[in-house]
């Protein structure tokens, strides 16, 4: 993306999730973070700020993503009148909605000309040559600077992730084992193999046949099932966390109200930790708005709102059975996006979010899974294989027979028990909810065309899709 545009969508996701949460729950005042709200109602009495955002907004029809004239107008009366509150009536989005806003915001891209480079694989695939090489841990390189991720936007604000000094330290370890694995993951039953690692002198060609050659000289592999509240924003306001969720309406009536309840989007993801005398590292896996299904280096510092719970721990031959599908996940998505170049963000959202594959992993693991929301679309996974069978069996929130279903909806808030939910309002919420689920007298809203709803159209929704890194759901 050009700097002109990342400026852009910067302001206005941080105008967005003003919005968001001027319409979501009211949250705590804890120290350890912002609401947003607060941080936009400080800057809205800049008037250089509001210069910058009506340039971005106003000055270039473009400049505010998909957002027309109509709507750029009413925003800048909105922000010029402080008039927040009023921007609860704007329309909402559903998940259709929200679809045709991917392939909008990819047609705006594509105008710009900014294309995306292949994918590393396709130069392995296409040589059809056999690569073998040494695992090669510990693993030359120096981590990422404290701030290599952080971008001031000026006016007090800052735009990134931190940088976790403990994991900075094994990064080089980590991006080298996340290599290995992608490339692992690459080598298929059909065509053979491509990719060869020498580890603790076994030649291994897979994901699992890796992992377990390190366990089987002395490495300890623990894999976690881990949510988090999704951090689309990633904004520091002098230096303190500013939170900025992506909320959802569930369809579920909170009882004794007229309202729905409110959830903030989740993430998850299947972590891989490995320590032993040799290899380090902590890994991630999930399909990030990158429009990659992959195994990731973890270095970056959660923002505290962001909670975080894991929902199943995994060792020894599970461990290697989770790793084993997570490489086919890899492959499976790769074959797909050949076969459809064209998808938007390289397929996100069109193929899940986030925690589709993860949604994936936990069903064959656990016989269900607990995840919410999950967006995949069946059409794209026909081929008969494992990966679109698991998506086939999936249940998903983007259709108009969509129903909300609570087990989901509360398995994936990033805590073990509400009651260690620092937000009181939405914990209160969700007390209410939980507690009437279980008693059976938990009221639906109805069938719905979608359950996610976002409330400054599909500018909104292209800022928020080029703003997620980590956390993406």
């Amino acid at each position: 993306m050009n700097a002109s545009l990342r400026r852009t969508v910067t302001f206005l996701a941080l105008f967005l999730a003003g919005v968001l949460v001027g319409r979501a729950p009211l949250l705590a005042d804890e120290p350890s973070w912002l609401p947003v709200s607060k941080v936009m109602a400080e800057l809205s009495q800049n008037p250089d700020f509001v210069e910058a955002l009506y340039k971005r907004l106003g000055h270039n029809p473009k400049a505010g993503g998909i957002l027309g004239p109509d709507e750029i107008k009413r925003l800048r009366e909105l922000i010029l009148g402080k008039d927040f509150e009023a921007l609860d009536s704007f329309p909402g989005m559903t998940i259709p909605g929200m679809g045709r806003a991917v392939r909008l915001a990819a047609a705006a891209m594509d105008q710009s000309g900014n294309k995306a480079p292949p994918p590393p694989e396709a130069a392995q695939q296409a040589t059809g040559a056999l690569v073998e090489e040494e695992l090669g841990i510990p693993a030359a390189g120096d981590p990422p600077a404290p701030d290599a991720y952080l971008r001031p936007l000026g006016f007090g604000l800052e735009n990134g992730d931190r940088i976790d000094p403990v994991l900075a330290v094994q990064y080089a370890d980590s991006m080298r084992l996340s290599e290995a694995l992608n490339r692992l993951s690459m080598n298929s039953p059909d065509s053979g193999t491509r990719y060869r690692i020498v580890a603790g002198g076994q030649h291994v060609d897979t994901p699992s046949a890796l992992m377990e050659a390190l366990t089987a000289s002395g490495h300890d592999l623990e894999v976690r099932d881990s949510r988090y509240f999704a951090n689309f924003g990633d904004l520091i306001y002098h230096g303190r966390d500013v939170l900025t969720p992506f909320w959802i309406d569930t369809g579920l009536q909170i009882p004794g109200t007229d309202r729905n309840l409110l959830v903030p989007v989740s993430h998850s993801q299947h972590e891989f930790i490995v320590r032993g005398p040799v290899v380090n590292a902590d890994l991630s896996f999930y399909f990030g708005i990158d429009g990659e299904a992959v195994f990731r280096p973890s270095v970056t510092r959660d923002q505290a709102w962001v909670m975080g719970k894991v929902a199943h721990r995994y060792r020894g031959a599970e461990a290697l059975e989770v790793t084993r599908l997570a490489g086919s996940i890899v492959r499976a998505y790769s074959a797909i996006k050949q076969s459809h170049p064209d998808l938007p963000f390289g397929g996100y959202y069109a193929l899940g979010v986030c925690n589709d594959v993860n949604a994936m992993i936990e069903l064959k693991m656990q016989g269900e899974t607990t995840l919410f929301p999950l967006t995949l679309d069946p059409q794209f996974f026909t081929g008969g294989g494992e990966v679109d069978r698991l998506a086939l069996r999936l249940p998903l929130d983007n259709g108009r027979s969509a129903k909300p279903e609570p087990r989901r909806i509360l398995g994936s808030i990033p805590v073990a028990e509400l009651s260690m939910l620092p937000l009181p309002s939405l914990r209160k919420d969700l007390e209410a909810v939980s507690a009437a689920w279980e008693s059976g007298n938990l009221t639906l809203t109805g069938s719905r065309d979608t359950l996610i709803w976002v409330v400054a159209g599909i500018g909104g929704f292209l800022a928020v899709l080029w703003l997620v890194r980590r956390r993406q759901g």
